[in-house]
């Protein structure tokens, strides 16, 4: 064979072993180069600041009541001047028959509903699927552990039950049944007349069952020139509750939240500006005025006082609070810290979307910065074309969290 043939074939190996290895780097980096990529999604964040304090309102103690008292108002209920809020009975028996009466005039209400509107097989049915779908809602409540519906829930369930079991019923039956639950509801009524007295409101307002001694000393008049000290110095005189208090009326829609905070806060917050309040429980997030701010004390503390004058009844039960005080909202595409990259030619941020198995660079704007994500935003332009527009970042795009060597248009392998 001639020496050129072997040099030839030399060449041929030489190209093929440097093409081979070319891909096999090339293919390393595609597919095992560790390319992490993640999901952008909406989101809104909150700049928040604690605070320790009291809720403030205009209350009215009813403390006429006795050992034996049943509250007939819900927490929250509006009641009217000479409205009866609970019963007092002067024996167990008295309650007991009271308690029994109560259930026959319920009874006696869905009975003559039924006879006034008419029943037909066809309605049990319907109800049949009511049933279904009162009972499905009851255990998706349950199961949430959100239990502030659930006795209305109950209620309902068990209505649609009562009707379903009469639906089928004759008129006449369902009249003699109205006539004995008369005759008891009669028999019973005059046997807890004598035993039975009432406790009426002298004003009007909010009624709640929750008495704590606050109400005497946490007062509207406390909150001008407030400071923390004598915040303080007004919960301290905390006064007893009586085993005989009713409950309480709270007679102003307006009422406030005094806090004590750090004086960092003036940095946040005004007089005049508005906030949200973010309160455990039911009360939730309130949407609150900055009705004044005090001087710092030496402790470097300040009293603040927020004020509304909506939602009363969903707050009866505030009192003593921690609370977290949101001055500044944002929403945007929420981005982990690793994918939020900077140009080094012209500063600008940005991130690499994941685009037909290519790395895209996309401009963005940084919102807000949390623990361990930014807020970001597409930059955009006036009159930009659709093709523009569909290269933005938006919500369920991919983005590279690491990888080495990046650029526009490079070829990556999601490893979703």
């Amino acid at each position: 064979m001639k020496p050129s043939k072997y040099i030839f074939r030399i060449l041929m190996l030489v190209l093929l072993a440097g093409a081979l290895a070319y891909f096999g780097v090339y293919a390393y980096q595609v597919f095992v180069g560790g390319y992490e990529t993640a999901t952008v999604y909406s989101y809104t964040s909150q700049s928040t600041l604690a605070s320790t304090g009291y809720v403030i309102r205009e209350e009215t103690v009813l403390s006429d009541g006795g050992d034996l008292m049943e509250i007939v108002v819900g927490e929250g209920e509006n009641v009217a001047v000479n409205g009866v809020v609970a019963r007092i009975y002067n024996t167990q028996k008295a309650l007991e028959q009271h308690q029994e009466l109560d259930q026959l005039l319920t009874e006696l209400e869905r009975l003559e509903y039924l006879q006034s509107n008419g029943t037909e097989e066809s309605d049990a049915m319907d109800l049949n699927s009511q049933i279904v779908d009162a009972i499905t809602a009851l255990r998706t409540t349950v199961s949430s552990g959100d239990l502030d519906g659930l006795s209305d829930q109950v209620l309902e369930l068990e209505e649609l039950v009562f009707r379903r079991d009469y639906t089928i019923s004759s008129d006449s039956s369902l009249t003699e049944e109205i006539a004995a639950l008369k005759s008891q509801i009669y028999t019973l009524e005059n046997a807890t007349e004598s035993a039975t007295s009432t406790v009426r409101t002298s004003v009007s307002g909010i009624f709640s069952a929750m008495v704590d001694g606050y109400e005497g000393c946490l007062t509207f008049d406390i909150l001008d020139d407030l400071t923390p000290e004598s915040l303080r110095a007004a919960a301290a005189v905390q006064g007893d509750v009586s085993d005989q208090t009713v409950g309480k009326v709270i007679t102003s829609f307006d009422w406030y939240y005094a806090a004590i905070m750090d004086r960092s806060v003036t940095k946040y917050l005004s007089t005049g500006s508005t906030v949200t309040v973010n309160f455990e429980g039911s009360a939730g997030s309130q949407e609150m005025t900055v009705q004044s701010i005090s001087s710092a004390n030496e402790s470097g503390e300040v009293a603040v006082v927020f004020y509304s004058s909506k939602n009363l009844s969903s707050t009866t039960l505030l009192r003593e609070q921690e609370a977290e005080v949101a001055y500044g909202t944002y929403t945007g595409l929420r981005i982990p810290l690793k994918a939020l990259r900077i140009d080094q030619e012209t500063g600008a941020y940005g991130v690499y979307r994941v685009t037909g198995g290519q790395a895209k660079w996309v401009e963005v704007e940084l919102l807000y910065s949390g623990s361990d994500y930014y807020l970001v935003r597409s930059v955009t332009e006036e009159n930009m074309t659709q093709s523009q527009e569909a290269k933005q970042l938006r919500a369920g795009d991919r983005v590279l969290v690491s990888g080495k060597d990046l650029h526009d248009g490079k070829v990556v392998i999601d490893d979703e």
